[in-house]
């Protein structure tokens, strides 16, 4: 009888095996696990030799499970339980994503028939293998040792399962794609040499260029960061700091260290990882200009359709591309994934060059289970990791942090003389007493300050203020949906850009704050944590224009920050603001805080970080279990206590219907409606939903406003849920 891969009879079976189990054992290869690469490809199939599989298969008979046996095989066949549960769970679950222990036992319970079905029928020379040695840094320790030390290796092992189950499942998916002559082709990139070639002639043209034409000072201290990025990067792997103030060419500069690097040390890629869509659409610009779009692959939720060409799309299911750019959202939640889908690119991370860009925005909630994914990935699996920022957080390790990172080289030799070299604004701070917001609308026109921007605590107050101020100022925030923002911010940019004479005055909630690339010369910003207050002086006279400095005021607004994280580093800062020289407290020449001092920053983050549970939800635990659906369920870096609600903003409703009318709707049907979408909390869900106002779109997948209620969708302010605005005076409205 002939055996089969898949019901077409497009491919031999054992021809898929021999396929899936090269390629697993190359992926595996590189942390140094090639045997065990072949040991599942080899196994991972075998209940395909059941004939009564291939009667399902090819004749459309009863359903029966293959995939399980390889699993139960491993069982039968060797003693060591701990490491035939890695073949147990690798292979059982190639289709499935990872399951717990009970889930695995009860699917291997029953397949002892199945097993000897399949036996029969298999070359003996697949069955006869050896089990493989445990890699050197992932041998068990003494059942007598201490619980910490066990449970260090448990989440060791566990991360190790997810590595191995990757690169059978990419291995896997592969392979079928070969059999399917309809599959596109996955396309071919430059290599890391000749892309790091690539930026070092764009680099040196525009730096030739600038000296010929328009040297400033700013350009200097830019040349002087990409030197040290150049010279540093001949260092072994590790883990390194970069820590360079905003409009510092951190951008360029880091990715020209980690693509030498990358190429020193024979590594495979470049991942640069960002919290912000907005920040990854404006440095992925920066990249297709150097590379050319072909060669920098995004990867995340809001990716404009016009970039998200079918290369695109196939390179990101497995990262097997020498760029991505992808969102924190996307890096850490796959690497604590139980899904396939997500799992399925894990083992393209390995031997890879990490940028954490803005790294201060990691989640300290989650932060003992990322910083342990960061430790797994460079010290086994060949990364090196870079924390990108202008104020570094205290991520190294140290007495009360030992989840923390060892060893962190930083980049830039002189971290304090380049921060004060590119400082280019001076702080006021106003807060001895509460200002009105009705008295900054009144200083702004007073003192015709007409280029300013405004960040606030909340939505709430960014309405009032933009609302006191003329109608011409604009607003942002997050009642605004992706695309809204991002023509807000457009439109502001390029009236900046015209004559100096032109008003722009812009209000906005702190989503203004990293990485975005606008300048005004005038800055208010409501006291928050010091981190906050250093981005917002990013905003302010970046490029150095006003060679007096701009003008950065921070005052003590009518409002708090959001209860939680926010409002915890307004409190670090004022302690900071109260304490004496003698607390070791940087302080600049007027004895306010020094904010261009790196240490000010690593003071502020050892006491923020001693204020919040850094594993709150219990991930580290669940890990120790092997429970990886438990572990995705509670590794989660978006608050699921919100839901999102498709807005009537351009042509989103006219999506909306193409959606609708569509029986089963595609992934990318649903992604055509991302950035239409505004987030609300639960409280505005359920009033929203009490008065008729919100109608479900495919199984309550999204939500979206019903007629007449489209009208709270504001053109200046976004969704607009006052009560005011909510319960109207009807008689004005035709309903």
């Amino acid at each position: 009888m002939d055996f089969y891969a898949d019901g077409n009879k497009s491919q031999k079976l054992i021809t898929h095996i021999n396929g899936v189990r090269n390629n697993a054992s190359l992926f595996s290869k590189a942390f140094g696990c090639e045997a065990w690469g072949a040991l599942i490809g080899d196994w991972h199939d075998l209940g395909k030799f059941m004939e009564a599989f291939q009667r399902y298969m090819l004749e459309d008979e009863q359903r029966i499970e293959h995939a399980v046996v390889g699993g139960r095989y491993a069982t039968d066949q060797f003693d060591d339980p701990l490491r035939k549960l890695a073949l147990q769970l690798t292979i059982t679950c190639h289709h499935t994503g990872l399951q717990n222990s009970e889930a695995l036992r009860k699917r291997l319970v029953n397949a002892a028939q199945l097993v000897r079905d399949a036996i029969k029928n298999a070359p003996n020379d697949l069955l006869d293998r050896k089990l493989p040695e445990w890699p050197e840094w992932l041998i068990p320790p003494s059942v007598t040792a201490e619980e910490k030390k066990i449970n260090e290796w448990k989440r060791s092992l566990e991360f190790w399962i997810r590595m191995l189950h990757s690169c059978l499942v990419d291995a896997d998916w592969l392979d079928a794609e070969k059999r399917d002559l309809d599959a596109p082709k996955r396309p071919d990139f430059l290599s890391i040499d000749e892309l790091r070639d690539e930026l070092d002639g764009y680099i040196d043209a525009k730096v030739s260029d600038a000296k010929k034409n328009n040297w400033t000072p700013v350009n200097a201290q830019r040349k002087n960061v990409l030197d040290a990025c150049r010279e540093s990067a001949i260092i072994k792997t590790g883990y390194f700091s970069l820590t360079v103030p905003t409009g510092g060419g951190k951008t360029l500069s880091g990715m020209s260290f980690a693509l030498n690097h990358a190429v020193e040390n024979k590594m495979k890629r470049v991942i640069v990882v960002i919290p912000y869509t907005s920040i990854i659409e404006q440095n992925a610009s920066v990249y297709a200009e150097v590379f050319g779009r072909e060669n920098v692959i995004e990867h995340h939720s809001n990716i404009d359709p016009e970039k998200d060409t079918e290369r695109n799309r196939l390179a990101s299911e497995n990262w097997d591309a020498p760029i991505i750019v992808t969102t924190n959202v996307q890096f850490f939640e796959s690497l604590y994934a139980n899904k396939n889908s997500r799992l399925r690119k894990l083992h393209n991370i390995s031997r890879s060059v990490i940028i954490l860009d803005e790294v201060q925005s990691l989640p300290p909630g989650l932060l003992y289970p990322i910083l342990d994914a960061i430790q797994e990935l460079r010290e086994h699996y060949g990364c090196s990791v870079v924390l990108s920022t202008a104020t570094q957080p205290a991520l190294k390790k140290r007495r009360s942090f030992m989840c923390g990172l060892d060893a962190v080289r930083e980049i830039i030799p002189d971290a304090m003389k380049l921060s004060r070299n590119l400082a280019r604004v001076n702080i006021e701070w106003d807060i001895d007493s509460v200002i009105e917001y009705s008295d900054i609308s009144e200083r702004i026109l007073k003192e015709n300050m007409h280029r300013v921007l405004v960040v606030t605590h909340k939505r709430k107050d960014a309405r009032v203020l933009a609302g006191l101020l003329s109608e011409n100022t604009y607003h942002l925030s997050a009642s605004m949906c992706p695309s809204h923002r991002k023509d807000i911010l457009n439109k502001a940019k390029e009236e900046l850009l015209k004559n100096e004479s032109s008003t722009v005055r812009l209000v906005s909630t702190q989503l203004i704050e990293a990485g975005v690339d606008i300048d005004f010369p005038v800055v208010f910003r409501a006291l928050a944590g010091l981190d906050s207050i250093s981005q917002t002086a990013g905003r302010c006279n970046r490029e150095g224009k006003d060679v007096n400095g701009g003008r950065l005021i921070v005052f003590r607004a009518p409002t708090e920050p959001p209860a939680g994280i926010l409002r915890l580093g307004k409190g670090i800062t004022e302690s900071l603001l109260n304490s004496n020289e003698s607390d070791g407290v940087l302080r600049g020449d007027d004895g306010s805080l020094d904010l261009t001092s790196p240490a000010i920053y690593d003071t502020y983050f050892r006491l923020f970080y001693s204020g919040v549970q850094l594993d709150g939800a219990g991930v580290q635990n669940a890990r120790v279990s092997l429970d990886f659906p438990e572990v995705a369920k509670r590794f989660r870096m978006i608050d699921s206590a919100t839901y999102p609600v498709v807005v009537p903003y351009k042509d989103a409703y006219s999506k909306l219907d193409v959606v609708r009318e569509k029986f089963k709707p595609s992934r990318d049907d649903f992604r055509s409606l991302q950035p239409f979408i505004v987030q609300i909390y639960s409280q505005e869900f359920q009033t929203l939903n009490n008065i008729g106002a919100l109608g479900s779109i495919h199984e309550k997948a999204f939500w979206c406003l019903s007629p007449p209620y489209e009208r709270l969708y504001d053109e200046r302010f976004g969704l607009d849920l006052s009560e005011k605005n909510l319960f109207p005076d009807y008689s004005k409205f035709n309903v």
